[in-house]
């Protein structure tokens, strides 16, 4: 009988080692789970980099890592002290040469309001102003349609394969199987087109400029350019005539912040010639954000002057996106992502936080 008990006594010894080790080996494995979870978050809002052949092995040229933004905690965890999901994936286009760098502190400030958010590269080695001096109305127009959708013009060529359009559906084809949790395959429909009413374009410069077409030719959420748009023609000493056109996105929804002393592409007087021609000083008028605070009037037309004096105009003309400047313009930038689209609605602006 003592042996029995004996034996019993162990056995039961043993089962409880058994389990407080099970409980251990899972409370390891939830916490590993959790740091990586939180490695994962953290690499999601810092920019993870893919290069384009990745997605599209007929893309060869113009191989520099596209740069995708989300915060996790929002998209996938519903975390309720963060902003909510927007369902709205900012378009990020750097402008000439910029190779997709650049404009992170934007990129992250709108993952943090609920933005999915692509840096796309695409061929942006030649800029539009080689076309002012061109007797077709229709160039400028023209060769930014060839970058956008693929096409043939007088000072490019792209294949469709290369266009902005065809990197940015495959990019969010590969991101929908690799990294699904995320959502990126909310912005194709079911025949793998994009969902234009979803997409936020934006850009710098020549990536402004490619920014407002697209909401031109497509219906968007809204559209944000800084340093453009720029496309001037000193053939007619006008805008060029795709400036003046029929939009498929209401302009209310177009925001703008250039500089003071930017002179890259057109003169200040010649860009705000431009913000007036496309509309948008219908809304409210040229708003400095150096004496203004957010909302701003309610203009979708801002400027600076910052830091004020005599200023070169390359820096003065990438002052409105640098990242050394977000603490001075985050207000600004929140303003553009997400200001109400409507001007009548824009009484009700609420600046929302600003933390990531």
């Amino acid at each position: 009988m003592a042996v029995l008990f004996s034996r019993t006594r162990f056995g039961i010894q043993s089962w409880i080692a058994c389990v407080t080790l099970g409980y251990a080996l899972s409370s390891c494995l939830a916490q590993e789970s959790d740091s990586e979870e939180e490695g994962q978050t953290r690499s999601a809002m810092e920019g993870i980099a893919i290069l384009p052949s990745r997605t599209d092995p007929e893309i060869k040229t113009f191989d520099f890592p596209h740069h995708l933004h989300v915060d996790r905690d929002i998209v996938i965890r519903k975390a309720p002290e963060k902003a909510a999901e927007r369902h709205e994936l900012l378009l990020w286009l750097t402008g000439t040469g910029g190779r997709s760098r650049g404009a992170e502190e934007f990129c992250k400030l709108a993952a943090s309001q609920g933005y999915h958010v692509i840096k796309l590269m695409y061929p942006d080695d030649i800029p539009a102003t080689v076309c002012k001096r061109d007797e077709d109305p229709k160039s400028f127009e023209e060769f930014r349609l060839s970058i956008i959708q693929g096409g043939k013009g007088p000072h490019i060529s792209i294949p469709r394969a290369e266009s902005i359009e065809n990197r940015l559906i495959k990019l969010l084809k590969l991101l929908s199987q690799i990294r699904a949790r995320e959502n990126w395959g909310q912005f194709l429909d079911e025949s793998g087109d994009l969902v234009w009413e979803k997409l936020v374009p934006a850009g710098q410069s020549q990536g402004g400029g490619h920014a407002f077409l697209i909401g031109m030719k497509h219906p968007v959420a809204r559209v944000i350019g800084t340093g453009a748009p720029k496309d001037w023609s000193l053939k007619s000493a006008r805008s060029a005539a795709w400036l003046v056109g029929e939009s498929a996105t209401p302009k209310e929804r177009f925001f703008t912040f250039n500089h003071q002393q930017d002179y890259q592409g057109c003169t200040p007087e010649q860009q705000w010639a431009t913000l007036d021609a496309f509309g948008l000083t219908k809304f409210a008028p040229l708003v400095s954000v150096d004496e203004k605070r957010a909302p701003f009037d309610h203009s979708r037309c801002l400027t600076t002057d910052y830091p004020g004096g005599k200023l070169e105009s390359g820096p003065a003309h990438t002052s409105v996106i640098a990242n050394k400047n977000a603490d001075l313009f985050r207000p600004v930038w929140l303003y553009m992502l997400t200001a109400p689209l409507s001007v009548a609605e824009g009484a009700h602006y609420q600046p929302a936080k600003a933390e990531y």
